[in-house]
């Protein structure tokens, strides 16, 4: 699988292992932290899932659903009215989310192939790393298939991103996403429908839209939108 390496990963990996318990892992296993002011947690876990969920704050969300078999999930909200939500539904899928600020908003859902066709494996492993900081950003995140993997920055102010990767019926997925927006306003779109599909989205400044859609196979793609106002449109097929 390709994967997109950084401190934070490093970093959210540290704070996962060193928060949670460790009784047996036949059974779900889940851990809460909450220190503030009208916080909520809600957790649903199947056998062998594990989750870890802190929220420093007032009036952070925060929702975990787990069902199919040893995925692993990390949630970290420190400031006021964050929210996250994350959905694994497959098997053996890896969640971090990180947001500081205000107003935060990520949404994580990470599935096996729902196409009764697909004959390749239908177990999973999808990786997921988002990292939110500063005031109003959003994210949409959807991997369906096995494994894919994406990782997101969001920083300062009201960006926002949509990206969904999924493999279609004669392969695995392991498709790539990194985005990283740095100022006020950035926007990205990004859908990648087939395998080994690589993007790579870099937005710093403000106002900068991106759409990006890559379906086949082994497609790769680096946008990089650098000031304010840019418009990126890219197709790979």
């Amino acid at each position: 699988m390709k994967k997109f390496t950084g401190f934070l990963v490093v970093m959210l990996m540290a704070a996962f292992v060193l928060g949670t318990s460790m009784p047996g892992f036949a059974e779900g296993t889940g851990t809460v932290t909450q220190i503030g002011v009208n916080n909520y947690v809600y957790l649903y876990q199947e056998i062998m899932d594990e989750a870890n969920i802190m929220q420093l704050g007032d009036e952070n969300s925060a929702s975990v659903e787990q069902e199919g078999s040893e995925h692993l999930a990390g949630v970290a909200q420190v400031g006021e009215s964050n929210e996250a939500e994350v959905r694994q539904l497959g098997e053996r899928d890896l969640v971090f989310v990180m947001q500081n600020g205000i107003g935060n908003f990520s949404s994580v859902t990470q599935t096996h192939s729902v196409s009764p066709s697909t004959l390749y494996r239908n177990v999973s492993d999808n990786d997921a790393f988002v990292y939110q900081s500063g005031l109003d950003n959003r994210l949409n995140l959807v991997q369906i298939g096995d494994d894919n993997s994406a990782s997101v920055y969001q920083m300062d102010t009201s960006n926002e991103a949509l990206i969904v990767q999924e493999q279609n019926t004669v392969s695995t997925g392991a498709n790539a996403a990194l985005v990283v927006q740095a100022g006020l306003g950035n926007w990205v779109t990004i859908q990648q429908f087939g395998a080994n599909q690589t993007i790579r989205s870099l937005q710093l400044g403000d106002d900068n839209t991106s759409l990006v859609n890559q379906n086949g196979v082994d497609n790769n793609a680096f946008v990089v939108q650098n000031g304010n106002q840019n418009s990126a449109i890219l197709k790979q097929s």
